[in-house]
């Protein structure tokens, strides 16, 4: 098993939390905020914040209320739907089994610390466990947030399944928390504790059955663009950070204090990180805007140039010319007007060469 480097998960995780405190009569800005955490993240459930965080958040939670099966209330409101366009690549795999083994597999974009393997039990293949596991070290007490984890993969089953099965017994590694005996209700299945893993076992035949409805080209179209615009945590970090400025830039918020947020650490942390890998920030971001242009001025509707200083988050046409002489030896007006970018490459080039001196 390799842990995760950075220990991060999307918000999207909480959807359900401010609910469920407050039915249990909590205030759920002061626990958040006792986690590190802010109700601002609730907003917006694409937004990375710390898993360590979040498993604070579930344990204190839990403890503040007296209800040991906090994070298993928490799971029932929450689905497929949490995990974005892993929805629609499990939604539309060939069976329940092939679901969770692409889940498995794109699960970085959800969270590098969670992992979900679908394991054959036996050497006669009779039953399959599909297993849940947080990937943290040293690893925190996490009760809460790995019976959230066994309910979302219990309710996302279920949907997969279309009713047609259900697992046959649910295997959870820590003890039955004491108080509470709404496992079997609210899983649906018969639970066994203090096992070596969380798992929800199933017949072979079960999770093996074509999926109705299953469409094979929507499932390519969502794998494709995940590998396009998601970076699975073994790349180089300053591609975690590329990857954030496309997204960011064009919205005015695309700065080294808002990127450095959306990665959950500080500022000074991300410039070190990227200063190991030989780049900056400012590199960076010079480079995405770059291509932005390149990508753009191949298109056959080139945009305006007060378009193509929103979409780089300019504030005047002097730096958008400064940025398009240094980069391409043309100013924009001569990209729109048609230039091929290689050309206008090649006499750059070609005017440093004969540059006295």
């Amino acid at each position: 098993m390799n842990s995760a480097v950075n220990p991060l998960i999307r918000a999207a995780a909480l959807a359900g939390y401010e609910e469920l405190a407050n039915e249990v009569g909590l205030a759920p800005a002061t626990q958040l905020r006792r986690a590190g955490l802010s109700l601002a993240a609730l907003r917006e459930p694409e937004q990375l914040i710390p898993y360590p965080s979040m498993i604070a958040l579930l344990e204190q939670s839990a403890q503040a209320a007296g209800r040991p099966d906090f994070g298993l209330q928490l799971s029932q409101q929450q689905g497929l739907s949490i995990l974005g366009p892993l929805a629609v690549i499990a939604q539309n795999a060939d069976d329940v089994a092939q679901a969770y083994e692409l889940a498995g597999r794109y699960m970085f974009v959800y969270s590098p610390a969670i992992r979900v393997t679908v394991e054959p039990v036996g050497s006669a293949g009779r039953w399959i466990d599909l297993c849940f596991d947080i990937d943290i070290v040293p690893r925190p007490v996490c009760v809460q947030a790995m019976e959230l984890g066994v309910g979302v993969m219990v309710n996302c089953a279920r949907l997969l399944a279309q009713g047609e099965s259900s697992a046959r017994e649910i295997l959870i590694p820590h003890a039955r928390p004491k108080g509470s005996t709404r496992h079997e209700e609210v899983l649906g299945a018969p639970c066994r504790f203090s096992q070596s893993r969380a798992a929800l076992r199933f017949a072979a035949e079960d999770v093996r059955r074509p999926m109705r409805g299953s469409n094979p080209m929507l499932r390519e179209m969502a794998q494709r663009y995940i590998d396009t615009q998601f970076v699975a945590p073994n790349k180089p970090f300053s591609d975690r950070v590329r990857q954030v400025i496309h997204r960011l830039l064009g919205t005015e918020r695309c700065s080294h204090q808002s990127v450095s947020e959306m990665l959950a650490m500080h500022p000074r942390t991300m410039q070190r990180r990227l200063g190991e890998e030989g780049t900056s920030f400012e590199k960076i971001k010079d480079e995405v805007r770059r291509s932005v242009v390149e990508s753009v001025m191949r298109s056959t509707e080139r945009p305006s140039l007060n378009m193509l200083m929103a979409m780089l988050d300019y504030a005047d046409a002097s730096t958008l010319t400064r940025s398009c002489r240094r980069w391409f030896g043309v100013p924009p007006t001569a990209l729109r007007s048609g230039v091929d970018l290689r050309a206008g490459m090649t006499r750059k080039a070609s005017a440093t060469i004969r540059r006295p001196g």
